[in-house]
């Protein structure tokens, strides 16, 4: 019996923490719209305003890379440290909250899931802590009383316990965990809804799609294929231009302030992170001209680089799949034979997918965020062509090494 109220009470913990910081994840959602809407009131073109904020915020971005480190932190740098240390340091998971926040409503072209994702992970290591230490302690400070345990237990920054060594090469994942972070996702959802925030399901339009529209899935699936390929390859390429000519940090702020700058000027849709405009994809852009959605996919996919890579920093999935949208309308606009919203949703989850280098993630968000249900069994036909596709290259790649070099060019 007393093993029993041990472990419920160690899970009751677990989830009440989890629910907290779900809603803490939720506030910082909530917070990042709050602002951006905030700053960014009526005509976008304001060119002193612009690039007196852009100045503000790019001077908050060098500080915080003088002094904490990059904000949001990397996912790279967690993994590094929970292989040599057994966590890794959430000391400054709030700052990377309201840092990242203020950082969007510069007209990044990037989005809030990256620290969203990497707090989710910091959240839950801290929480891991405190239950490990409260597992292997539990005895001891309950025998020194209730007021003791809640001590214990209302301290965040005391009380943790690392993975030991002989757990460190053992996945994260239990059912435990899964259970937490569910708990966690629902207190985000339920945070972000009584707080006001609008759904973030906005679907293309309705298909009416038939068998004989199946006859262009697996050329779309090419289509998309090779051009996400083709624009990775263009993406790499400013990369290395970026880095290669530009050495100080300063120095790259400076290049994606301009960019920005010049971005909120002319070409104000790609500002922001891709969900930030996704209605226009589900209205006035569906008329626009072939053109000027191949022209605004391909500079929102240029801020975005230059964004990553000169320490505007945020996530990258939707504004990829806002621009892997975008050249699906205008692929649909060159088949009008096709089921428009079919062709569109394949071309972004196919390109989309090339891009993030993770088919799931492209045709799980596609397919639940802004694609109609009918279309899931369409959405789960391209997802798996795309990676029968990648993992197809790979193998190549590894069989054949340099005898394939033209094919991993494609």
């Amino acid at each position: 019996m007393h093993i029993h109220a041990h472990k419920g009470f160690i899970f009751t913990y677990g989830a009440l923490l989890s629910a907290i910081c779900g809603a803490i994840l939720g506030g910082f959602y909530l917070l990042q719209g709050w602002l951006i809407e905030w700053v960014w009131p009526g005509s976008y073109f304001r060119p002193l305003f612009n690039a007196l904020w852009l100045g503000i915020v790019g001077t908050l971005i060098y500080w915080t890379q003088r002094t904490t480190g990059q904000l949001p932190k990397s996912l790279g740098l967690i993994r590094a440290d929970l292989r040599h240390v057994g966590t890794s340091s959430y000391k400054f998971v709030w700052l990377q909250m309201l840092i990242p926040a203020i950082m969007l409503t510069s007209g990044t072209s990037l989005g809030p899931e990256a620290t969203l994702v990497s707090s989710t992970v910091l959240y839950g290591l801290w929480i891991t802590d405190k239950m490990r230490y409260l597992e292997q302690h539990y005895a001891k400070i309950r025998s020194n009383g209730f007021m003791q345990l809640l001590r214990v237990c209302m301290t965040p920054h005391r009380y943790r316990t690392p993975r030991p060594a002989s757990a460190r090469h053992q996945s994260l994942w239990s059912p435990l965990t899964a259970a937490y972070l569910t708990i966690g996702i629902v207190c985000f959802y339920l945070t972000c809804k009584f707080g006001g925030e609008p759904s973030v399901i906005v679907y293309l339009g309705h298909s009416k799609w038939t068998a004989t529209d199946l006859v262009w899935l697996l050329p779309l699936v090419i289509i998309g294929w090779l051009t996400g390929r083709f624009y990775l390859k263009g993406m790499v390429l400013l990369r290395k231009v970026l880095t290669n000519r530009v050495r100080s940090n300063i120095g790259l702020l400076i290049v994606g302030a301009i960019a920005i700058y010049c971005a909120t000027l002319f070409a104000p849709a790609i500002n922001f992170s891709g969900m930030h405009n996704f209605h226009l994809l589900a209205t006035t852009w569906q008329s626009q001209g072939i053109g000027f959605l191949w022209c605004q996919s391909i500079l929102k996919l240029g801020l975005l680089t230059i964004c990553l890579n000169t320490g505007w920093l945020g996530g990258d999935i939707f504004p990829v799949l806002f621009s892997a949208t975008a050249q699906g309308i205008a692929v649909a606009h060159l088949l009008p034979s096709v089921d428009l919203v079919m062709a569109i949703g394949v071309i972004a989850i196919s390109m989309g997918g090339t891009i993030l280098e993770s088919p799931l993630v492209a045709g799980g968000v596609m397919g639940v965020m802004f694609l109609p249900p009918n279309l899931l069994p369409v959405v789960i036909t391209t997802t798996g062509i795309l990676w029968l596709l990648g993992r197809g290259r790979q193998y190549l790649r590894d069989q054949f090494g340099d005898q394939f070099a033209l094919l991993r060019e494609l």
